[in-house]
Formats: C-alpha cells, sequence, structure tokens
C-alpha cells in the first residue's frame, strides 16, 4: 500500500506515544544556544536526571574524549568539554534510552544491535570526516558524530510504532537484495527518513543534527546545512565498505571521490579516516555498552 504524504502524516498522528523529546534534553538545546547560559545552569538542569548524569560523567571519563584527569563533577565535564559536547552527550543518551529494546517483544527481522553498531560506525566516520574538514568548515565534529548515530533513527520508531510497514519493507530489501531505503519507497511510498522529519519536527534539534537525519539518502534534496548532510551521507556509505578488504577499499573510495571533493576531500583524505576506523570504534564502544 502506498501512502501520499498527508496519509502518512495523519498515520503518524494516531500513533499512541509517539515519543517527544525528554524534558532535559529539550531545555538544554535551548539553554546552550542563550548567550546568558553558564556551566552552572547546564549542570543543575543534567543532574536533575540521576542515571543521566553518571552516564554523561562515564562518558566524560572515557577514552573517547580523552581527558588526561579524572573528571568527578558535572560543573567540572561541561568546563572541560565545553556545551556542545554536553548537549550532544545528552541528546544521544536520550535517544537511546526512548528507544531502548522490549526484551518481552516477539522476534523481528529488525537487528538491534547491528543497528547500533552501523549507526556507531557511521558516527565515527562522520565525526573524522568533520575533523578532516574542520579548517574550512564550521560544522562541529561533535554534532557531525551526532547526527551519524541519530540517522538512521526513522527505523527504530518505524519497527515501534509501524512495524507492520517496517517488516514489509525488511522483507522486500532482501529478497530483492536492494536497500532498506529502496524497498520502502516502493512498497511504503515513505521512508525512515520521512518518519525522521516528522518526529523531530518537535524536537528542536540544530539544523546540523535534524538534516542529516532527513536527507542522509538523498543530499540533493537539502537546501540547508548541505555540507552536514553530505558528510552524513559519504559516512554512511563509507561505513559499509568491507575495509578488510584492500582492493575493494580502495576501489571504493575512488568512487566516493567526487561526492567528497564539495568538502575539500579526496581519496587519500578518506583512506587517512578508513585507517584511523578500527582504534575510534573501541574508543566509542562505550555509548552503546549497556
Amino acid at each position: 500500500m502506498n501512502y501520499n504524504t498527508e496519509e502518512l502524516q495523519d498515520k503518524i498522528k494516531t500513533i499512541a506515544n509517539l515519543p517527544t523529546l525528554p524534558h532535559i534534553a529539550s531545555r538544554l538545546m535551548r539553554i546552550v544556544n542563550s548567550p546568558s547560559a553558564s556551566a552552572d545552569t547546564v549542570a543543575s538542569l543534567v543532574s536533575q536526571d540521576i542515571s543521566l548524569s553518571a552516564k554523561v560523567l562515564r562518558l566524560a571519563n572515557s577514552a573517547f574524549y580523552g581527558i588526561p584527569r579524572s573528571v568527578n563533577t558535572l560543573n567540572n565535564a561541561v568546563i572541560i568539554l565545553g556545551f556542545k559536547i554536553i548537549q550532544t552527550m545528552v541528546l544521544s543518551l536520550t535517544v537511546f534510552d526512548m528507544f531502548a529494546e522490549d526484551e518481552n517483544k516477539p522476534p523481528s527481522p529488525f537487528d538491534r544491535d547491528a543497528f547500533w553498531d552501523h549507526s556507531l560506525r557511521c558516527a565515527v566516520i562522520a565525526r573524522l570526516l568533520a575533523h578532516k574538514r574542520k579548517r574550512n568548515y564550521a560544522l562541529d565534529p561533535e554534532e557531525a558524530f551526532c547526527a551519524g548515530l541519530l540517522h538512521d533513527i526513522g527505523k527504530v520508531v518505524m519497527e515501534q510504532y509501524l512495524n507492520t510497514d517496517f517488516h514489509k519493507a525488511l522483507y522486500h530489501a532482501r529478497a530483492n537484495n536492494i536497500p532498506v531505503f529502496e524497498a520502502e519507497k516502493e512498497i511504503l511510498g515513505y521512508t525512515h527518513c520521512d518518519v525522521a522529519s516528522w518526529l523531530t519536527g518537535t524536537w528542536s534539534l540544530p539544523e546540523e543534527i535534524e538534516q542529516p537525519l532527513v536527507c542522509h539518502h538523498e543530499p540533493e534534496e537539502a537546501t540547508i546545512c548541505v555540507d552536514a548532510v553530505l558528510i552524513c551521507h559519504i559516512a554512511n556509505i563509507m561505513s559499509k565498505i568491507n575495509t578488510e578488504n584492500e582492493t575493494e577499499t580502495g576501489d571504493a573510495l575512488r568512487e566516493l571521490e567526487p561526492k567528497a571533493k564539495p568538502l575539500g576531500l579526496y581519496s587519500g583524505d578518506l583512506s587517512d579516516v578508513v585507517a584511523e576506523i578500527p582504534e575510534e570504534m573501541e574508543r566509542a564502544s562505550i555509548f552503546i555498552k549497556k
């Protein structure tokens, strides 16, 4: 069955308990963009959630951020890491909690562990690409990481709230050996990117994070934050390359070079990123550890 846009919006609106961004994350995004924001204010807000506070401190002390000394308080974490990192950290952690797997659900063709592994790999690559481009481009590497981590969030929403449709698309993709995005378009008339658009429309995400969630499969559709979308698009493609095969990797990166050139990146830069992936994945694994 194909839905037009209006029919799908009506369908999504009828879903009970479609998630809204938790109060702390939503308020934090407003605070950090305020000129009067302070470390005390941010730390006080995050401290309202004890579990979240503990996770933020655990991440702050992880190898991923490489802080040379122990961070014992939220205040210190905010001062040392900065508002941007705390914002993307809190957003990532709260979204993980929102879409935690229900162990009592029946078996599903959607593999959540593989999903989060892919999402983390995309995030790591997006962050590395943003660092490569950092001197000439304003996208914060932490926002690139967050966008990469959440780029497929529409799939999780579909699994929880539109799973009959989503499972049809998954089976169609496997049977025809095509990407899930293409299968969604063919048999549903909407995609996980459409779902992400309607979901995050009420979340007030920074545009540099929201736009890649909506346009990462079709970067040519982006009218704002074009480079942020392109970085996520390239990271998503690179995350699926079999990097253990040098010939395959080299061929894939040369094919990607025309996409990367608008960012000032070339196949050599992409090769450097590939070389850094294993170590960065190890350091970033703390994000999805249960």
